[in-house]
């Protein structure tokens, strides 16, 4: 009798253990990214949505479809694009069949400060994926693609749901982390 339970507290103690990590790879891939942006002047955020932009099928996006893959208000959409014009990071393009429409694109020889950071990262990373066997990556590329699917789904469940109630005034997160 003592099996089955012996199994079920191995599994809880790798579940919390997992769920611990995946916070801590979390945070420090957010404070890594941080770091990365900030040497070159940018932040997190505008990394991030160069990214975004940069993973975009036709490589050019509408500020109203980077806010709603990011979650991020039009207006902080717009404040970003302003700040990534001015750097030359980006570039807005008119729509040729719709002059109304405008569009933004990467510049991509302004991300020439920014490759070589990425670059170090990508070989790290590389290096520690070299260690796993094929079924073993093919395990982790599993948990990985389900991980963004869970995280698309809570993105959008959050946004809708943050849209959809009146703006109130902002009071300090007391209680937001006490879980």
């Amino acid at each position: 009798m003592s099996r089955p339970n012996s199994q079920k507290r191995k599994r809880r103690e790798l579940l919390n253990k997992l769920w611990h990590l995946g916070r801590k790879v979390s945070t420090q891939t957010v404070f890594l990214h941080q770091a990365i942006a900030q040497s070159v002047g940018l932040n997190a955020t505008d990394t991030k949505c160069i990214d975004v932009i940069l993973g975009a099928p036709d490589g050019a996006v509408s500020a109203g479809w980077l806010s709603d893959v990011t979650g991020l208000t039009t207006g902080a959409i717009t404040h970003i694009l302003n700040r990534l014009e001015k750097r030359q990071v980006i570039e807005r393009l008119r729509d040729t069949r719709d002059r109304r429409k405008v569009f933004v694109r990467v510049r991509p020889e302004s991300l020439q400060p920014l490759i070589p950071k990425y670059e170090a990262m990508g070989k790290a990373y590389s290096s520690l994926a070299e260690q796993y066997s094929a079924k073993e990556l093919q395990l982790i590329c599993d948990y990985l693609e389900k991980t963004c699917e869970v995280s698309e789904r809570e993105l959008a469940r959050i946004v809708s749901a943050n849209r959809s109630r009146p703006s109130q005034p902002r009071s300090a997160p007391s209680t937001m982390l006490r879980n």
